[in-house]
């Protein structure tokens, strides 16, 4: 009995040993060799497929007309002189921006005396511009305080005998494609500091609700309503941002969003007013300061109930973009390295960023959801970003367990169609008696018409979905698409070819383009993906591409934003009011 029980304890004490050892090895293997997955426990719910949408960017020629206030997409202050003063070259502007005197919301606090050097005697702005038939004629109020004197040109003609000092009615074209142009000929004439500011422009009929405190126009909102989730990207002016201290951040009384982006109470007024979730990007300079005053702001003002997803800028591996050079400046910098030390550098940043928001929702933290996105079509790519070995060398867990959440790609098809490679070969089906468009959705659906290296068809994309979710499923991670929906635009010197510009533009308003949404969808659905933002939700088509689900606001449907529609109400997930 002594001898079968000291042979057990003998070897219970090997057994431990060995599992000693393997622990060290483990532990050694983590540190040394960051490819070592370790599943996250997500903070999401069971994926299920849904569908938000991108807000387009805020402009003078945006059709979106998110606003009440169509003053906060006027363009920039435009210096400008009349022939008939001195020294005035007659050029449409004097580019004298630098020169303005401005307050700290960007309004103009005095122009320049007849003996000051400035060339220019008066600035101008301009809403509506080149958009015709994309907003609403009629009456609108132009509503300001201090004194001064405003003049309208374009599609605009004051109204005399309807105006009186701080509120001029207006009669506005619809038709014009010059859209408004506002200039202030004089300000502060007492020089008292009573300057012209808060101008507002405000469709007449709109201006009972402006009065209650609405911010939204009632039917962007409407537009929009069904989408579970709405990110704020281009609102943000996230790509190329010059943000970098909390105090550089627009805010809620800046004259026009167009010039900064949105604030951020802005943006947050809107996930309430639709009881939406919210998706953030974070400018790629901004401090820790930064992101903890934006943190703490949004669990302040945020319906508690919604969750925000935080991204750390946007596609920082997209060479168009500042934020890609910069993150390779940083990550050489850091680690006297390139290659792919620009993808790690953007993994730490992310994850850094993670847990700054984490730390400040505290035990609220479940409503963060930090995303790190890659680029789609490059499998591999990845691998730096998740595991981001170099960091880890220097004693941190690798970047995809810093509370990262969701792993993030796109969901875009286009054919290669605009590809340079195919561009005679898609010209050469514009003489068929269908005009082409049968070829070129054919090549959507299959991507077996055209030889070039990249396809970028469905199949391909379904191919795609499936690589990422074998990767966000080995880290615990949901896998959501944080932009998606057609890609079809011509490349490089193809956006010279009007012929293929237009074809590529009437190819998005084709009926068959609902049945490829809907297969995108489905195979989405199908291999295992939640979130999926439709890229923007609306937006004038051009040469640059037909990114929005609608045209223009008053657009009742279109073949894209139906699909996306029906989707969402089979699938019972929109979060209406």
């Amino acid at each position: 009995m002594l001898i079968k029980n000291f042979k057990i304890i003998t070897l219970l004490s090997l057994l431990a040993v060995l599992i000693s050892a393997c622990q060290s090895l483990k532990e050694e293997a983590v540190q040394s060799s960051p490819v070592v997955i370790v599943p996250n426990k997500s903070n999401l719910p069971p994926q299920k497929a849904n569908v938000g949408i991108g807000l387009n960017g805020i402009a003078d020629w945006s059709t979106q007309l998110p606003f009440i206030n169509h003053f906060k997409t006027s363009r920039a202050w435009i210096t400008q002189c009349l022939n008939s003063e001195p020294d005035c070259q007659g050029k449409w502007s004097t580019e004298e921006n630098k020169l303005l005197n401005l307050d700290e919301n960007g309004w103009v606090k005095s122009l320049p005396k007849p003996e000051d050097p400035q060339e220019y005697t008066r600035v101008s702005t301009l809403l509506f511009r080149d958009i015709p038939n994309k907003f609403r004629g009629g009456k609108y109020l132009v509503l300001y305080d201090g004194e001064g004197t405003l003049e309208y040109k374009f599609a605009a003609k004051k109204i005399p005998s309807e105006s009186k000092p701080g509120r001029d009615v207006i009669e506005v074209d619809s038709s014009s494609g010059g859209g408004i142009l506002l200039t202030i000929t004089a300000t502060d004439p007492k020089n008292n500091g009573n300057y012209i500011r808060n101008i507002k422009v405000i469709e007449a009929k709109n201006e009972k609700l402006f009065n209650q405190g609405e911010i939204f126009n009632p039917l962007f909102l409407e537009k929009i309503k069904a989408f579970t989730t709405l990110r704020f990207m281009d609102w943000m002016q996230t790509n190329n941002s010059e943000q970098i201290e909390w105090s550089d951040r627009p805010t809620p009384n800046i004259s026009s969003y167009a010039l900064k982006g949105a604030s951020v109470e802005t943006m947050i007024a809107l996930g309430n007013k639709l009881n939406k979730d919210v998706w953030f990007n974070i400018p790629h300079q901004a401090t820790d300061e930064y992101m903890t005053k934006f943190a703490q702001l949004v669990k302040a003002k945020l319906n508690p109930k919604l969750k925000i997803y935080i991204e750390y800028s946007n596609e920082v591996w997209n060479w168009q973009f500042k934020q890609a050079k910069y993150s390779l400046a940083q990550g050489k910098a850091k680690w006297n390295q390139e290659g792919n030390a620009y993808m790690q550098w953007y993994g730490m940043r992310t994850a850094q960023m993670c847990d700054i928001w984490k730390k400040e929702f505290g035990d609220q933290k479940n409503r963060v959801i930090c995303v790190i996105s890659t680029q789609t079509a490059y499998k591999g790519r990845e691998k730096p970003l998740l595991d981001c070995p170099l960091w880890v060398k220097e004693g941190n867990k690798p970047c995809y367990q810093h509370g990262i959440d969701a792993y993030a790609i796109t969901g875009y098809f286009s054919g290669a169609l605009g590809h340079s490679d195919n561009e005679s070969k898609v010209k050469s089906w514009l003489n068929e008696s269908d005009g082409g468009f049968n070829k070129a959705i054919e090549q959507l659906k299959t991507g077996k018409l055209l030889q070039g290296k990249t396809k970028d068809s469905l199949p391909d994309l379904f191919d795609l979905f499936t690589y990422h979710r074998q990767v966000a499923q080995e880290r615990g991670l949901q896998l959501v698409a944080y932009e998606g929906g057609q890609h079809i635009v011509a490349v490089g010197k193809v956006q010279e070819n009007e012929q293929l510009n237009n074809f590529f533009m009437e190819l998005n308003r084709r009926p068959e383009m609902y049945d490829l949404y809907t297969e995108v969808l489905n195979n989405w659905e199908k291999t295992g993906g939640g979130l999926f933002m439709h890229f923007v939700d609306i937006g004038q088509p051009s040469k640059h591409g037909s990114w929005g689900s609608l045209e223009y606001l008053d657009q009742k449907e279109s073949p894209k934003y139906n699909a996306l529609m029906d989707f969402i109400r089979n699938h019972h997930l929109s979060k209406n009011n």
